[in-house]
């Protein structure tokens, strides 16, 4: 079982276009649109791979309504609060020389009672359940408070157990913050800018990444997966490093990938599968979407051809990558 937890649930529109100038007025065919936000695009890639999944969240507003229609099509359960407001509209534009353009909207307020009907609601479902089940908080908050997915760590402890495989895919001051508690997660996914941001230091190969997996802030994290884009991944699983190739592919929209990612991890990990099996299915997942136009979409056709092209090697921290 798996639980996904999205507070700022978005209707993508994802333009392509031969070109796109500032200034100008660019004219495009008509958008590809879907539901988007992390915790829903990893949710649905979990989905798609076979899991049980339920997504989490809120809603808002009339564009909140067109999002939980869409939903009812998803291959997912889904739960979200009505909270006053606005979802927002997300808009990504993919010229032909594969830049990549996004507006995205704040997104309604997420006050601290309706964070507290949130956290309340996923603890009482996962009771609720045989098997205590994966939970991945993805994603941005429109909140003025930079501590809100600490204090869900702290709860989620408390409520579920220090066992509660807790995902978090988010950054920033969230993330600092996050991490800053007793009560870490399970497992995180930054990318090489946010790793970088987060230890605030330049990094800029996977080298760089191996030598700061010892500092003291990630220290208690069982499962830590830094992504480098074309350039694959590092991953360190309990004493664990690893080094991950990934093949050459002709990416159509990387947008989502990293969510399709952890959706692969959520969903490996339910499945209990061993590491090296469980960091395939993450970066197939990844590559797969960024082989489709939709944002946080895979096909399981795809992710079984191309984890058995993914090339992980373990390392130690005292080699050079």
């Amino acid at each position: 079982m798996i639980v996904t937890v999205t507070l700022n649930p978005s209707m993508d529109s994802i333009y392509f276009t031969d070109t796109f100038t500032l200034g100008e007025m660019n004219r495009c065919s008509n958008p590809i649109k879907a539901v988007g936000g992390k915790g829903i695009n990893a949710g649905r890639t979990a989905a798609i791979l076979g899991g049980n999944v339920t997504a989490m969240g809120v809603l808002a507003g009339l564009n909140g309504e067109s999002i939980r229609t869409a939903l009812e099509q998803e291959p997912f359960q889904t739960i979200f609060l009505p909270i006053a407001g606005e979802s927002r509209n997300a808009v990504t534009v993919m010229d032909r020389k594969k830049n990549q353009t996004e507006i995205v909207e704040l997104g309604p307020e997420i006050t601290a009672e309706t964070a507290k009907k949130i956290i309340d609601q996923v603890i009482d479902f996962s009771l609720e359940q045989k098997k205590r089940p994966i939970i991945a908080l993805c994603g941005s908050a429109n909140t003025k408070n930079e501590r809100l997915y600490h204090d869900y760590l702290q709860q989620l402890n408390e409520q579920l157990g220090s066992n509660i495989k807790v995902l978090t895919d988010i950054s920033g001051k969230q993330l600092h913050n996050a991490l800053k508690s007793p009560i870490k997660p399970y497992f995180i996914k930054p990318n090489i800018h946010e790793f970088a941001e987060l230890l605030n230091v330049s990094i800029t190969t996977k080298n760089e990444i191996v030598k700061q997996l010892s500092h003291p802030i990630l220290q208690g994290i069982p499962f830590i997966l830094v992504s480098c884009g074309g350039d694959g991944a590092i991953a360190k699983y309990q004493e664990q490093i690893f080094d991950i190739t990934l093949p050459m592919i002709d990416v159509i929209n990387p947008t989502g990938s990293g969510d399709a990612t952890v959706g692969g991890v959520a969903f490996a990990l339910d499945q209990d599968f061993s590491i090296e099996e469980t960091l395939r299915y993450a970066m197939a997942c990844g590559m797969s979407n960024a082989l489709e136009q939709a944002v946080g979409y895979v096909s399981i056709e795809n992710v079984a051809l191309l984890k058995n092209n993914i090339i992980i090697r373990e390392i130690s921290e005292m080699f050079h990558v």
